[in-house]
Formats: structure tokens, sequence, C-alpha cells
């Protein structure tokens, strides 16, 4: 299952993240509604530490309601307890801030997709021996594109994805410099809209970076 879906999000080159925290059901489900009506696919959920309660309620409530519309996953997993209270919850992937073996090789006898997150070549390559599927360079975009592109043609052991405080103009040069894709949160999903109820505009501006993702795709990857 997890090359499905990894082969699937090196396609689609986004996720759009919610926390759900922060977010009640109905509220919840018309912005993932309005992420679907605007061509997303891939959806995040970040665990809510210590307990996880407003994730694993999501999980299946989300998966419920969409069903294979959505690729739905949990981000900001920390250890191997937070990592399996999401499994059981029905969690199709896994997304994280740090790198963990312990996840890591849960995530393999799962059988799903596991997305550490790491800042040094040193981690990418441990990442990598020990069956990670696809590297969160975190933060990815604070850091400097310079560190991210050197970094990528100097450990090119796995595909690098990028979350940070993105916008249109990042996704593009994201892309352009060889990540295989990037994590949406506030560019689309701001608190401010969902409560202020303007699903509308989340619809429009998941549509147009899932238009960029498009673009990029039909080029062949990098300009």
């Amino acid at each position: 299952m997890k090359q499905d879906v990894l082969n699937q999000l090196v396609k689609e080159k986004l996720i759009f993240i919610f926390k759900t925290q922060r977010i009640g059901d109905e509220d919840l489900l018309r912005a993932v509604q309005a992420v679907v009506d605007g061509g997303g696919r891939f959806i995040e959920l970040t665990y809510d530490q210590p307990s996880g309660t407003a994730c694993c309620h999501a999980l299946p409530l989300l998966k419920e309601h969409f069903g294979g519309k959505i690729i739905l996953g949990t981000g900001t997993i920390l250890d191997e307890d937070e990592a399996q209270k999401a499994i059981d919850a029905g969690t199709e992937y896994i997304v994280a801030p740090n790198l963990s073996r312990e996840v890591c090789s849960l995530c393999r006898e799962k059988d799903l997709m596991y997305m550490p997150g790491v800042f040094t070549g040193t981690e990418c390559v441990n990442a990598w021996k020990w069956g990670a599927d696809i590297l969160k360079l975190f933060p990815g975009c604070e850091i400097s594109l310079d560190y991210a592109e050197t970094l990528m043609g100097v450990v090119n052991v796995l595909p690098y994805f990028a979350v940070c405080k993105m916008d249109e103009t990042m996704f593009e040069d994201c892309l352009n410099i060889g990540y295989v894709g990037a994590g949406i949160s506030r560019a689309v999903n701001s608190r401010e809209l969902i409560e202020q109820g303007r699903f509308d505009e989340i619809e429009k501006r998941t549509r147009k970076f899932v238009e960029i993702a498009e673009k990029h795709e039909q080029k062949g990857g990098r300009s």
C-alpha cells in the first residue's frame, strides 16, 4: 500500500494540512470538501499532543464521509505510541517533524508510507537506511532553497518534500529545484477563512496550487 500512496503523492505533489484541535467537525468536513472540490486529494491531520484525541476522532470521521476521494494521513507524529494510535484510527500514511527509527519500523511493518522530518545529511541517510519512503526537509523553505538544493544533489537517496510557510511562488520554486511536492496549510486552510465560513475561497486557493502542480507535471519536472 505504501508504494501506491507514494506514487500517487509524487504525481499529485500536494498535501493539505489541517490542525484538528482547532476546528469542529462540521467546519472540518466543509473545509476538506472545499479542498476536494478544488482538486486536492491528500489530506493530513496534525496529531494533537499529548493525547491525540481530536486527530483520532477526525480520522474515521473523514474516511467515512469521503472514502476514496481522499488519501488521509497524520502529521506531527513524534514517536511509536502516537503512530500506533493514528494507525488504529485509520491513518493511511505518517508524517513527522523528526526522524524515529521505531516509527520507521512500525510503518514498514504496517506497509504505510513514512515521511520523517530531516535536516542534515546524516538524518537523510539514516532515514533511507531505516526504510523511510520520502524525506520531509523541515523547515523546508526557511533554511533557504540553496541549502535544500545542495542537500538534494549530494544526498540523493529518497524523494524530498517541502513543508514550511508555503505560498504559490514558493511552491513553484520548490518544484523547480527538485522537491517532489509540498505541504500546504495556512496558504489555503487558514483559521480565519474557516471561522468566517469562506469555503469558496479555500476551494479557489486549492485550485491554484493544483494548477501549478499539474503544469509542472506536464513539463516533466524541473523547469
